[in-house]
């Protein structure tokens, strides 16, 4: 039936994991994650706004050169409800990643709630990059450890989630030593349509510089101003940056 949900024994709707791209040989996969709400259960559909805002990301990271997989996760619900249901499915999605390509590096890209549970798997086997996209982050919320590349990219007009929180977080990663990365993104809002073609570049540029030895394309990231902010990122081990 035309708009049905696939659901489980109880009625529960399902995560489903879409591939955008799936070449045989990918050295590097890249794993979308949209944005929800702070609580809902409705279900996700393609259509919905906050997993239809990705599918632009999704389709630049498809063009990126390199034998690269790209696949969206669309959670089973629209909230986080209190007890990190989409985490499960992030770990549902990574699993079936890593049962595609045993063992190839995984890049996280996640907008809002999608990129707080990006920040909750980023210590899951193989994932060696996160970009948190305007960020939901709480204090105390799990962390990506040594190994993994941590990129936050937060507008300064953002209302729905707090830069502040986003900063900390870095800061409080960097101090630790890990790899970690803030790009405050002048005059942009929470939904990334302020700047929109900005958003996607950093993304796909953040993603190419860092995974460029598994791609098989140029070390260093693109000239201009884009270029500079994804040098400073992929080779400082850590910075806070202003574009």
């Amino acid at each position: 039936m035309v708009g049905s949900v696939d659901t489980d024994d109880s009625g529960m709707p399902l995560a489903s994991l879409l591939w955008d791209a799936q070449p045989a040989g990918a050295t590097v996969v890249a794993l979308v994650l949209h944005g929800g709400a702070v609580d809902g259960l409705e279900p996700n559909r393609p259509w919905s706004h906050n997993v239809a805002r990705l599918v632009p990301f999704a389709r630049a990271l498809r063009k990126v050169p390199g034998p690269m997989a790209v696949a969206r996760l669309r959670f089973r619900v629209r909230g986080w409800n209190g007890d990190a249901m989409p985490v499960e499915d992030a770990r549902w999605a990574l699993a079936q990643v890593r049962a595609a390509y045993p063992g190839v590096p995984i890049a996280l890209v996640g907008h809002s709630m999608g990129g707080r549970v990006a920040m909750f798997v980023g210590d899951e086997p193989d994932v060696r990059l996160v970009v948190g996209l305007a960020p939901w982050v709480e204090p105390g919320d799990p962390q990506p450890g040594a190994g993994t590349r941590t990129v936050l990219l937060h507008g300064d007009r953002d209302v729905i989630c707090s830069l502040a929180r986003t900063r900390a977080a870095v800061e409080q990663m960097q101090a630790q030593g890990l790899d970690a990365s803030l790009v405050r993104v002048a005059r942009a809002d929470h939904a990334m349509l302020v700047r929109a073609r900005l958003w996607t570049a950093l993304v796909t540029e953040i993603v190419r510089a860092s995974f460029a030895d598994e791609l098989g394309g140029a070390r260093e990231p693109r000239s201009g101003p884009i270029g500079a902010v994804v040098a400073r990122v992929v080779h400082s081990g850590g910075v806070i940056i202003d574009i």
